[in-house]
Parts: structure tokens; sequence; C-alpha cells
């Protein structure tokens, strides 16, 4: 056996010292690569969040959001609001207002609308007169396109690629479903002649026209959904008559599938019409689609006030118990706003609350810019707020 003499071995700290420096390299290793990983799928990513997930340290007591901006408005005008492209859009009797976060005023039009229906999707604003005739389609410098119809509109939507869908009276049916392309172009109409509209889109595809219909039954109204092609040919149906239930609202999925809602249920259908899955609830206070295919609900259930986020398949990633009596909610990919009467609460993705924030008066509405600010509306003020 070969003999090593004393001074010529490492010294037990040394050897010690050698073992946790590996260590923590490979650590670091390890965080890099998961931290890419995590950026690939959403590159909106925080590095401090990544951190917090490694480690298990993540903070658990809300922070109070911080007050960034505020301006006031003439609630007399009754005032319809949503974001667009980092802006707020006021639709009123007064006209159409694009402000900044600080309520400065970028751009106006002199459309005047009594009670608007007010939609975006990517760099589009879509603004209706429910009850009159009157639609139009803008970007932020200009407008897009215009049109008017021959019957009362009912309802309005545009899709992300920029199709358009209006619901109206009809003269001789129930209702009538006009879809438009991006450029403002009729592509066709659909008549609804026993049910009554709703709401109708086309889907992430352009491959699909969806209506949400209210029929009645023995058992009294129910949700009825059909699926057509571009061309008006009915393609699938799906019926809550059995349940009684209605689900009007509701929102695509890149599959084209849809998350529909309602006053005590929540369900996804396929484009073939089958349900993949349907919750019940006692009521439901809001809901919002939060990116990935998932969907969160905020809702009353026998053991009190629950926010849920469901996948497409069904699976609920997220279950936390609600303060308050919850009124309403707005999601993005990453965040989540559940508000009372006067207090809003922010959950990230995994349902911990970040941020809280107390308006001191009743809240109207909560709309979320991104996961890092949000407006308040209540009644004449916006408030702008900081939640990152």
């Amino acid at each position: 056996m070969k003999y090593i003499p004393e001074q010529d071995r490492p010294a037990p700290r040394e050897r010690t010292a050698g073992i946790i420096s590996a260590l923590m390299l490979f650590l670091c290793i390890v965080a890099v690569a998961v931290f890419s990983w995590q950026r690939s799928l959403d590159p909106s990513i925080d590095p401090r969040e990544m951190m917090l997930r490694l480690t298990g340290s993540e903070e658990r007591e809300a922070k109070v959001a911080e007050v960034l901006y505020s301006f006031v408005f003439d609630i007399r005008d009754k005032p319809v609001f949503t974001l667009h492209r980092g802006n707020i859009v006021k639709c009123s009797r007064s006209g159409v207002l694009f402000l900044d976060k600080k309520g400065g005023i970028l751009r106006s039009e002199g459309i005047e609308f009594e009670d608007p229906i007010v939609r975006t999707s990517g760099s589009r604003v879509l603004l209706a007169n429910a009850g009159s005739t009157e639609i139009c389609v803008m970007d932020g410098d200009s407008i897009r396109w215009q049109d008017k119809t021959d019957t009362a509109i009912l309802n309005a939507d545009i899709s992300d690629g920029g199709y358009v869908t209006v619901i109206t009276s009809a003269k001789r049916d129930n209702n009538v479903i006009r879809v438009y392309e991006s450029h403002g172009v009729e592509l066709f109409r659909k008549i609804i002649a026993t049910d009554f509209a709703v709401s109708a889109g086309v889907s992430p595809s352009k491959k699909h026209l969806v209506l949400s219909a209210v029929a009645t039954g023995a058992a009294g109204p129910y949700s009825r959904y059909k699926f057509y092609d571009m061309e008006g040919k009915e393609l699938a149906e799906v019926s809550f008559d059995s349940s009684g239930e209605l689900l009007p609202l509701f929102w695509f999925n890149r599959d084209d599938s849809i998350f529909a809602v309602g006053d005590s249920a929540a369900a996804c259908i396929d484009p073939a019409g089958k349900v993949r899955w349907k919750e019940q609830f006692r009521s439901v206070a809001g809901a919002s689609t939060v990116g990935d295919g998932r969907l969160a609900v905020a809702a009353h259930e026998d053991d009190g006030a629950v926010l849920s986020i469901y996948t497409a398949d069904g699976k609920k990633d997220v279950s936390v118990k609600l303060q308050g009596i919850p009124k309403g909610l707005d999601g993005v990919r990453g965040m989540v706003s559940v508000y009372t009467d006067d207090m809003v609460y922010f959950f990230n993705e995994r349902g911990i609350n970040t941020h809280i924030y107390n308006a001191g008066e009743k809240i109207q509405h909560v709309h979320l810019f991104d996961r890092k600010q949000a407006a308040v509306i209540t009644a004449g003020e916006i408030t702008v707020i900081a939640i990152d």
C-alpha cells in the first residue's frame, strides 16, 4: 500500500468546502435551467417569484397595493369603461375617449352611445349601441369601419382575429346574427327562429361560429349552445334542458372548445358539442379566463366563498377560500382579482393572495391591465394601483 504523507492530504474543512461549492454550483445550474424552461412557457414570469418557488419560501402575507394615479369622471354620462393596450377607453353619451392612466385624453371620437356595448381584442375596440343600430370598430389611431343594422342591436362581440358578431332583433323571427370579417365585410347572417340568442362569437381557428341561446321547455328556460361552420351550417348542439341550467357566458380556448358559465354552474364544451366537465355552485359571483386554457371562478359554496381555477380537462388547479362576499372577478395570465363591496384581493396563478386594496367605497368594477397593475372603478373615480 502506498503511503501518503499526512501533510499531502486535504484538510477536513477543505473537503467540506469543496463539496458545498460543488453542490451550490449544481443548484445554480438547476435553477437557471428551470427558470429558462418556465420563461419559455411564460415570458412575463418574475425571477423573484421563481426563486421563491424553488426555495419554498413564498410570501404568504398579502401586501397593500400602491396607489399610482387617480382621477374623476362624470357619473351623469353613465360611462362604460374597458382597457385597450395599457390605456383606458371611456364610452358614453358624450362620446368616446381614450385615456392614459392619469386620466389624460389621448384621443376622442364624437360618437355618442346611450347604452354602450364595449369589447376589445388585440389592437381593436368594438363599440355598439344597445337598442339602437350603430356599430363601430376602432384601433388606437382611427375608425376602422362602421355599419348600421336594420333592427335593434342586443349584443356584439369581437374575436381575437378581428371577426365581429352582432345579435339583433328580427322582424319575423326571434333574432339575427350578423358575422363580419376583420375589414367590416359582412360574411353571412344566421336566422334564429326558435331560441333567443344571448351571445355569439367566432372561434380562434376562424372555422366556427358559436351561439349561446336560451330555449324554453317544460321545466322552464335553459341554455343551448350551437356550433356552426363559417357559412352558417349547424355542426353540433348541446342543451342543458335536463338540468334546466342557464350558462349564457362563454370564452374560447385555443382548440375552439369553450368555457361556459352561468349563475350557478361552469362547464367546458368541445366543438363537437360534448360537455367535457361541469361544476355546480350555490351561486357564481364572477368568472374569467386566465391564460393557458384555464378558467377562474369566484363562487359561493356550502362552506363559504371560494376561488377555483379549472383547466379545460376539468382539473381543479387552485381552490382557496375567499374573504368577504365576492361581487365580481377579473383575470389575466398569471393574476386574478376578486372584489367585494369595497375590497380587492389579488391572487397569483397558484392561488396565493399577493396584494389587497381597500377602495373605501362601493366598487363598480376592477380591470387588470396585466399582472402588475389594475384599475379600480368606483362611483365617479378611477384609481390605478400597482400589484407587483
